[in-house]
């Protein structure tokens, strides 16, 4: 019973994983472009209202993607006939009861941050939000090849550059951090000598973590964009280690890419640390960082292994039904086989 309900849980999975192609990568590119440039504009006529719509969104779009994830614990401590049950929510469609169990959970969760997010410990709930949507769209979102993964992550390489860094030539200010840093708290002195305070209201889609006393506002941020593009090649990797070798590895791809990564984001930290910038602009594109120090190791990984073009194709990914747990290079590997 157990083995058939880990099976039927793991193709239920497979069947709602969407796999990128170099169409959906250019489209990503385009729309994400798009909706930065739309909420720059609308945030430099005045329309600060949409900050708090972006809110709004956030709000429900964690709950749900908390829940999602939420819903494999709360199917394991139901009987085994009620596990992969669903209920009809009329128009809305149907739904799975496990996720239902915990959707009250989670959108109370949500919620309590709606309320309470200019308190000074919202952020830590912030950061567990925004963590659930990262890991939701990494779930959802599959890179087929990493031919897929280089098209995709070398825009959005170009998009953080040209966004943060170059786009002052044509607005005047940098679009990505304009966005970012808008709602800000802020205070002004009137005629009178009174001074008016706006409490502000922050971007959500981003991971927060105090410079000291959280009283003061001063906080490090990370953009969500800045996790799940990488995360799309780190979890690509993963899954090149499991189908050619059985698990993921330190010393696999997903170890390479994995410690990439940090080296990327400490890179990242440190340029902000010393002022690197270009412009004048107090911030730095992450993935100027990431992209490189992920890709790089992964590439030279597959080289050194002679798998650089399996990965490069998408043949090293097998379907889950044919995963094979011997090495690749023990008695012909699965080249063999598949010939």
């Amino acid at each position: 019973g157990g083995g058939e309900g880990g099976g039927a849980a793991a193709a239920a999975e497979l069947e709602e994983s969407l796999e990128m192609n170099s169409s959906m990568a250019i489209g990503f590119l385009l729309v994400a472009s798009g909706m930065l440039l739309s909420l720059y504009l609308l945030l430099q006529a005045g329309f600060t209202v949409v900050l708090l719509l972006i809110v709004a969104l956030f709000t429900l779009a964690s709950s749900h993607a908390l829940a999602s994830l939420l819903a494999p614990a709360s199917a394991a401590l139901l009987p085994a006939r009620l596990k992969t049950a669903t209920v009809s929510l009329g128009p809305c469609g149907e739904a799975e009861l496990a996720t239902l169990l915990v959707w009250p959970l989670c959108l109370a969760l949500a919620g309590t941050w709606f309320l309470c997010r200019r308190a000074t410990w919202a952020w830590a709930l912030q950061d567990v939000l925004g963590a659930a949507v990262c890991a939701t769209f990494v779930r959802t979102v599959q890179l087929p090849s990493l031919e897929v993964g280089v098209q995709l992550l070398g825009l959005m390489f170009l998009y953080d550059i040209f966004m943060v860094f170059l786009s002052p030539l044509f607005f005047h200010k940098s679009v990505m951090m304009s966005v970012a840093t808008a709602g800000q708290p802020s205070h002004t002195v009137l005629a009178d000598g009174t001074c008016e305070r706006y409490d502000g209201e922050r971007m959500p889609m981003l991971l927060m973590i105090p410079r000291g006393d959280p009283s003061r506002g001063d906080y490090a941020m990370l953009g969500l964009g800045d996790i799940v593009v990488p995360g799309l090649l780190l979890t690509f990797a993963a899954r090149c280690d499991l189908s050619l070798r059985g698990a993921a590895s330190p010393l696999g791809y997903w170890g390479a890419a994995s410690a990439g990564y940090l080296a990327g984001l400490s890179c990242a930290l440190a340029a902000n640390m010393y002022h690197l910038t270009i412009n004048g602009v107090q911030g730095q594109p992450a993935l100027l960082y990431l992209v490189p120090l992920t890709i790089g190791p992964v590439s030279l990984l597959a080289y050194l292994r002679g798998e650089l073009p399996r990965l490069w194709s998408g043949e090293a990914l097998l379907p889950a039904t044919q995963r094979s747990l011997r090495p690749v290079g023990a008695a012909g590997g699965a080249a063999d086989e598949a010939l």
